[in-house]
C-alpha cells in the first residue's frame, strides 16, 4: 500500500531538512553579502530550493526517504498502541475484586496478556482482536466492581433485597468471560503475531501451554 501524504513525509525527512537548512544558510549569506540588494539573490535561492525539492521528491533518493519516514511513522503508531494497551493491563493488575474465582481468572489473563505484549514489543506489531479483549477485561472488572459498590451501598442504607455480595453464579459468569478473553488473546498471539503453518502454530501453542 502506498504511503499517505507522501509529500508531507518527504518534507519531514532528513534529506529535505538538509536541503532546507542549506537554503536558509544561503539566504542568510545573501543578506550579509548583498545587504540592501539581497532581494534578487534571495528569490534565486528560494526558486532553487523549490526546484531541488521537486526534483528530489520524484527521485529514487526521495522515494527512499518517503518509505523510511512512512515506516518510522507506522512503527511509532504501533508503539503508542502497544503502550496504551499495556497501560490498560496495568490498571487491571492493581484492581482488587475480593472474589477468589475472579482473582484466579485475572491471574491467568495477566499471564497470557503479558506474554502477548512481550511478543508485540519483540515483533513491533499487535493484534486488534487481542487488544480489544484486554480492554474488555477492564470493562468486566469495572462492571463487577460496580455491583460490589451497589451491594455495599444497599447494605449501608438498609435497602430491602440487598444481597451481602454478588452471587457465586454471577461471579462465575464474570470469571468465565475473563478466561474467554485470555483464551482469545492466547490464540491471537499464535495466529496473528507468530503466524506459520498449522503444525508450527500447534507446536507454539504447546510451548505456551508449558509456560502456564
Amino acid at each position: 500500500m502506498p504511503p499517505k501524504n507522501p509529500f508531507l513525509l518527504y518534507l519531514r525527512s532528513r534529506l529535505s531538512a538538509t536541503i532546507a537548512l542549506t537554503g536558509a544558510a544561503l539566504v542568510v549569506l545573501s543578506l550579509v553579502v548583498f545587504r540592501g540588494r539581497s532581494l534578487v539573490p534571495i528569490l534565486c535561492v528560494l526558486l532553487a530550493y523549490v526546484a531541488v525539492t521537486i526534483v528530489m521528491f520524484f527521485s529514487q533518493s526521495g522515494a527512499r526517504e518517503i518509505v523510511k519516514e512512512s515506516d518510522e511513522s507506522r512503527a511509532a503508531a504501533i508503539k503508542r498502541k502497544i503502550s496504551r494497551v499495556a497501560d490498560v493491563r496495568e490498571r487491571i493488575s492493581v484492581i482488587r475484586l475480593g472474589n477468589e474465582r475472579i482473582c484466579k481468572a485475572i491471574e491467568y489473563f495477566l499471564l497470557e496478556s503479558g506474554a502477548y505484549l512481550e511478543k508485540c514489543r519483540e515483533l513491533g506489531t499487535y493484534s486488534p482482536v487481542a487488544n480489544d479483549r484486554i480492554e474488555r477485561v477492564l470493562e468486566i472488572c469495572q462492571v463487577f466492581l460496580g455491583e460490589l459498590d451497589e451491594e455495599s451501598t444497599g447494605r449501608r442504607y438498609g435497602v430491602p433485597g440487598t444481597n451481602t455480595a454478588p452471587s457465586e453464579e454471577t461471579a462465575e459468569g464474570f470469571a468465565r468471560d475473563i478466561l474467554d478473553c485470555a483464551r482469545i488473546i492466547k490464540e491471537r498471539t499464535v495466529e496473528d503475531l507468530l503466524g506459520g503453518s498449522g503444525a508450527e502454530r500447534l507446536e507454539i501453542a504447546k510451548k505456551l501451554d508449558d509456560k502456564v
